[in-house]
């Protein structure tokens, strides 16, 4: 089994690659457009295919950067810890909020965590894409 942190790795390179595929195909849709001529609707099309593109473009920086960064920890208590729906229903996301900080987390994590408990949270600095959860001794007041 790999290690945590190359796991992760492989999935932000993987996450990179579809977002990235995403975004040329989003830049071949506007020169499209933008080569046959902007007329009528085409201008409601161009609008809304750019921003989903600077989102995307946003995404591919944000993937880029983390691949070239060192891991970062955050710690803290578990101010709340939830479970939601992505797509609708086509699979279940976990999720816990240390301290301000929201974090994504596998489900096997997310059974581990308990709410109020003190953790560090080892995850990439820009996505927040989450390499591992430990529970620790909360400080001393």
């Amino acid at each position: 089994m790999r290690d945590p942190e190359s796991a992760a790795r492989a999935s932000l390179l993987r996450s990179l690659a579809i977002y990235g595929a995403f975004l040329v195909a989003d830049i071949l849709v506007i020169a499209w457009v933008l080569t046959e001529g902007i007329q009528g609707a085409a201008y409601v099309t161009t609008t809304i295919v750019g921003v989903v593109g600077l989102l995307l473009l946003y995404q591919v920086v944000q993937h880029v950067r983390d691949l070239r960064a060192s891991l970062a920890e955050s710690e803290g208590a578990v101010t709340r810890k939830w479970k939601n729906s992505d797509l609708i229903i086509a699979w279940d996301s976990y999720y816990i909020r240390v301290d301000r900080v929201v974090f994504r987390i596998k489900p096997e994590q997310y059974l581990d965590v308990r709410e109020e408990s003190y953790v560090k949270v080892v995850h990439f600095p820009n996505t927040l894409n989450v390499v591992s959860v430990h529970e620790l001794r909360p400080p001393s007041p």
